[in-house]
């Protein structure tokens, strides 16, 4: 999800933002979550290459609820698994090609690049096949759309994978989600396949995300952990009854923010951990935070 540039973007927005002067009465206050699910971050890139098969398998086998990758579109139409719009800097520099636009390679030649560990460039069908459990277990398949261009494409694609009456997993949860920081990228999956719920990427739950959650009648939004606010969860439930999210929690004093803020899930490079710290504390109630 992170890049820097969108770090530097985001803490931009943050310091602009003012209270929203919207009130949650309309609607229930949301139920807190005790145990907020774990999703990891383009996999467990703290033990594998990020977006890859092998970064997917360790989210799985380290106990991940969901797991979360990006896509693309190559120059002929094909779903890329990758976080930046280049693989310049994932690719290897050793390999056959390492630079160059994902909207300027074809799928075949998108296979030749190599990544660490050698690992290739997975397509979108590759990481569900891992979220239908390909790794062990089934679990939930969180696809953020990098670019407009690809938000219906990867609609069609969850549409024929999981139909348009989606079975939910064994927790009731759907079994995929698309996240986007565009909202005209939510707005064609809403368009395309309103079956799929959809969450907005946003610094803040701030009057304009507001209007956007309602806009788009999101089910979730999904808000950068250095940027989190107390009221989030409310603002988000009154606009258009959304769940919230927060990315990337990788510090004991981010996930101590996280859980006091009653969060529908969190995201993290190191779901290994973040899973057996929610864990111990729901066994131990009271449990001292961990910083």
């Amino acid at each position: 999800m992170d890049s820097v540039m969108e770090r530097m973007s985001l803490a931009r927005s943050a310091s602009a933002r003012t209270p929203s002067s919207s009130s949650s009465a309309a609607l229930s206050t949301p139920v807190a979550s005790p145990r907020p699910a774990v999703i990891g971050h383009r996999g467990a890139p703290v033990g594998a290459p990020e977006n890859t098969l092998a970064s997917f398998g360790r989210a799985v086998r380290d106990g991940a609820d969901a797991l979360e990758c990006d896509v693309h579109l190559s120059a002929d139409g094909h779903l890329v698994v990758m976080h930046d719009s280049s693989i310049d800097r994932t690719a290897s520099p050793h390999g056959p090609l390492c630079g160059g636009g994902i909207a300027d390679l074809t799928r075949a030649q998108l296979d030749t690049v190599e990544l660490g560990g050698g690992e290739r460039i997975p397509s979108l069908d590759d990481y569900l096949d891992v979220c239908e459990g390909g790794a062990g277990r089934a679990l939930g398949a969180v696809v953020e759309v990098k670019a407009p261009a690809a938000a219906r494409a990867t609609a069609l694609a969850l549409r024929e994978r999981f139909g348009a009456q989606p079975m939910p997993l064994p927790d009731g949860t759907p079994p995929a989600v698309i996240i986007s920081f565009h909202p005209e990228a939510l707005r064609t999956v809403r368009e395309t396949a309103p079956e799929v719920p959809i969450g907005l990427l946003a610094a803040g739950v701030d009057d304009e995300v507001m209007q956007v959650l309602a806009e788009l009648r999101a089910e979730r939004v999904s808000v950068w952990i250095q940027t989190l606010e107390d009221g989030d969860a409310d603002r988000a439930w009154a606009a258009s009854g959304a769940s919230l999210h927060v990315w990337t929690v990788n510090s004991p004093e981010h996930l101590d923010a996280a859980l006091a803020a009653d969060v529908a899930s969190i995201t993290t490079d190191d779901p290994g951990w973040v899973v057996r710290e929610r864990d111990r504390r729901a066994r131990t109630p009271g449990a001292l935070p961990l910083a």
